[in-house]
């Protein structure tokens, strides 16, 4: 008995090692293409497939905390997409939560018809119905691509047999593919020798690498459950797939947009312009409606409230303020809190010796803003404490959990609020179906302060915003 038993173990034992000798020979440069194609052949006939990954960026300039980019409380998204390669079809659901509860949702897809998107729950774009471009399909199937490290691979096989230079290092351990795509784009593979697992890739595209782990097999398909995304060296964000499959096309009840969406009249980009709303009080839109800034006329002074995205912007902000108004000087500008799209501009303002108008929270991370470093010397600040009053402008500063702190304006003359992502009505006024822990606060505490509105300015995408509309998007979520 126990001499079969030895057999059994040798028998076993010599399988094992005619196993390994037939799939494990060995990696040089002239065999390593070859050796991928068989592992990766399974690629060629993947055509239909569906995939949700949580896709967790660590970005400290829209973190509640930018000391703590890392906490939970901060931007992740789940998003899913199916892919038709045959049809050049997809379906796409994006669903980002931000700092506050804030949740953006979006569905788009690209069929033999049409490509559309549209605002699940109308926060952004209310029922606008958008029609996106005709390369959405090819987009979309990067995007996916993007996050499945076979398809990596892929790209790699293909570019190779279009030609294009491949330099082959072979270590013990590893194998480096470096893919010289074109004049600016070139692509750095690293192997895991003995199973070929896709471990790292680098590009120049983006000064950007991936590592790849937690690798698992589904429906014939190996991928890497698990990415850690690095750019200039920096760890930014974390992919985890949730679920993949393959699938035999996109179900047509994809294709199908709810009742009440529609496409808007087409209209030409809209211009930056000063417009009066009030009595000394002026409005500017830039970013083709998207963004909103204020200003208030003291004598010969100019309060501006809103610095957004860059200098580009503030360049155009100034120069329509200095011809609308030559004799006068900008004496200040606010911001709300340290977000990058809230104070990308503020250089512009700096450089010019004007003031700027923040909360302590807000002033303590735009001197710690990395792409000020070069000029914060230059920033003048003025420290806003809560209910401050400065040329009958009231400030309001609040602790919430979009940021640390943030702060909005009120115009109790003219009974006017601005505010920036304290409240996000879409532009055509319709109720969302998703009120933030944020807005709630906000509401909640304009009402507490009985502070007398006839309208609310919102630095983005809707700049008339009524009391009846603000309590109606209440109403209809706190049921």
């Amino acid at each position: 008995m126990r001499t079969s038993k030895l057999i059994r173990v040798n028998i076993l034992a010599l399988l094992i090692l005619t196993s390994l000798s037939s799939c494990g020979q060995k990696i040089t440069s002239d065999n390593i293409i070859d050796m991928l194609n068989e592992k990766y052949k399974f690629t060629t006939g993947l055509k239909k497939y569906t995939v949700t990954y949580k896709f967790t960026g660590l970005n400290p300039y829209q973190s509640h905390d930018y000391k703590h980019p890392e906490a939970k409380i901060n931007r992740f998204g789940i998003y899913t997409i199916d892919v038709d390669k045959e049809k050049k079809e997809y379906f796409t659901h994006d669903k980002s939560q931000f700092p506050g509860n804030f949740i953006f949702e979006f569905k788009h897809f690209q069929n033999s018809k049409k490509a559309v998107s549209y605002d699940v729950n109308g926060v952004i774009r209310g029922k606008v119905l958008k029609k996106l471009d005709k390369n959405a399909y090819e987009k979309q199937r990067k995007r996916a691509g993007d996050v499945l490290s076979f398809e990596q691979v892929h790209i790699l096989l293909t570019n190779h047999k279009m030609g294009k230079p491949l330099k082959i290092e072979v270590g013990k351990t590893f194998v480096i593919l470096t893919q010289t795509v074109n004049k600016d784009i070139t692509n750095t593979y690293t192997f895991e020798s003995s199973t070929l697992k896709l471990k790292k890739l680098k590009s120049t595209e983006d000064d950007s690498f991936v590592e790849y782990r937690d690798f698992v097999s589904k429906d014939g398909v190996e991928y890497a459950e698990k990415q850690d995304i690095y750019r200039s060296n920096k760890f930014s964000a974390s992919v985890s797939i949730e679920n993949f499959k393959t699938t035999m096309g996109i179900p047509s009840s994809k294709f199908m947009v709810p009742n009440g969406y529609k496409i808007p009249e087409k209209t030409a980009k809209s211009e930056p312009k000063i417009t009066k709303i009030a009595n000394d009080i002026y409005i500017i839109n830039v970013a083709n409606n998207s963004r909103f800034i204020l200003l208030k006329i003291i004598k010969n002074d100019i309060m501006v409230f809103g610095a957004p995205r860059n200098d580009e912007i503030t360049e155009k902000v100034v120069h329509l303020i200095s011809e609308k108004f030559p004799m006068k000087t900008i004496q200040s500008v606010f911001v709300s809190h340290p977000h990058n799209d809230h104070i990308g501009g503020l250089p512009a303002y700096a450089e010019r010796g004007i003031t700027i108008l923040a909360d302590d929270y807000t002033i303590d991370a735009i001197q710690n803003f990395p792409a000020f470093n070069k000029t914060i010397e230059t920033f003048k600040f003025e420290t806003l404490t809560n209910k401050k009053n400065i040329n009958g402008v009231r400030f309001y500063v609040l602790k919430n959990n979009h940021s640390l702190k943030q702060s909005f304006v009120y115009f109790e003359k003219e009974q006017l609020i601005y505010e920036g992502d304290f409240l996000e009505i879409p532009a055509d006024n319709s109720i969302a179906t998703h009120l933030s822990d944020v807005e709630k606060q906000f509401i909640e505490f304009v009402r507490d302060e009985k502070l007398k509105i006839k309208r609310i300015v919102q630095h983005h995408r809707n700049p008339n915003v009524s009391v009846a509309t603000m309590n109606a998007y209440y109403e209809a979520n706190t049921k």
